[in-house]
């Protein structure tokens, strides 16, 4: 059983917000819609929730055809990015809001309702803050209180718009824990959207990544970031550095602003290493241009002596403070893993 996504097609006049889109989600599964700005993300979420109708294709809610159901009978809870909780109701009553406004025929006692509002409230963590309002919460806490709320009417299926984008880093870092524990702990199959490379790639079980209406690339975490598969995808899960080389002799050499036909080269930051020496031949002749602390790690800006090319590398402090001792004015760069992309998006692996 799952949620089977067919051709579905969707323009704004002359923008074509989705083109095509062919996509299946298991059961169960936490599946992360991934993109910039303007790639279609948030308009395929709306649509499997029956907030926007597409303009051609069809969705199916396990084996049930559901494209133009109304929202109300598709069985979905919604989390937004901004809460949307009633100010006027205590956190009890806007978790309890979705079981006491059904039809009489399918609504719960009023006992019924009481232990299912505390048994989810427990389950995030706010029993204590019942009675409170939500002008009293923090915002971490308020979107916990709105996927109470979304699970409260035991949804098929919950959908979450950019659920923590309006908090800041450490709060969103905990809830991102928070929210892999919960769904592991209920298996409710759920499709959230985000922007955030890093937000995906440690909650999801699977990631979709959108670009311009289209889908580059589905994938576990690691499926992506390990094996992306065009240059859009593997500039976008996390920094990267490209610059155009070509091949002389087994050797590489950066090609500058000569623009000589070659290849693209593709390095993480923490695949860049920083040597003294150049003994393979095979290194990249550089100097430090800058560098920034962050914590255990120095990022560093290099720029190659051939072609200019800046090359950022991200290595421990430890490796930093030696380089910083040797005080040389030129260094080598080699690469534990480097990734080539030919004109039909084939990569391959490659170590300078």
């Amino acid at each position: 059983m799952s949620i089977e996504i067919s051709q579905i097609g969707k323009q704004f006049g002359a923008f074509s917000a989705l083109d095509n889109i062919n996509l299946t989600i298991p059961s169960g599964e936490l599946t992360a819609l991934l993109g910039p700005s303007g790639s279609g993300k948030t308009t395929l979420l709306r649509i499997i929730a029956g907030l926007e109708n597409p303009d051609r294709g069809s969705i199916n809610f396990f084996g049930e055809d559901t494209t133009y159901k109304p929202i109300k009978d598709r069985g979905v809870g919604f989390v937004f990015q901004h809460y949307a909780l009633f100010k006027h109701k205590t956190v009890f009553e806007n978790v309890a809001f979705g079981l006491r406004v059904r039809p009489s025929k399918n609504r719960p006692s009023k006992s019924e309702i009481t232990d299912k509002v505390n048994h989810l409230l427990s389950m995030v963590q706010l029993q204590s803050m019942a009675k409170r309002y939500p002008s009293e919460l923090s915002g971490g806490q308020k979107q916990r209180v709105a996927l109470a709320r979304a699970l409260a009417v035991e949804p098929k299926v919950l959908l979450l718009d950019e659920p923590f984008g309006a908090l800041d880093a450490k709060v969103r870092q905990e809830l991102r824990r928070w929210l892999r524990f919960l769904h592991d702990e209920i298996h409710v199959t759920s499709v959230f959207v985000t922007h955030d490379q890093e937000e995906a790639l440690e909650v999801s079980d699977k990631i979709v990544i959108l670009n311009k209406g289209k889908i580059e690339q589905i994938g576990t975490p690691e499926e992506v970031y390990d094996n992306p598969a065009n240059p859009f995808v593997y500039g976008f899960l996390g920094n990267v550095n490209l610059f155009h080389a070509r091949f002389e002799r087994g050797i590489v050499r950066p090609n500058g602003k000569e623009n000589k036909r070659g290849v693209e080269f593709f390095v993480r930051p923490h695949d860049v290493t920083i040597d003294f020496d150049n003994e393979d031949g095979k290194g990249l002749e550089a100097t430090i241009a800058t560098y920034r602390i962050l914590g255990n790690r120095v990022r560093v800006e290099l720029k190659t002596l051939i072609g200019s090319q800046e090359i950022e590398a991200d290595i421990e402090k430890k490796r930093w403070n030696e380089i910083k001792a040797q005080n040389r004015e030129r260094l080598f760069i080699h690469f534990k893993q480097a990734k080539i992309y030919d004109e039909n998006n084939e990569w391959s692996d490659y170590v300078i």
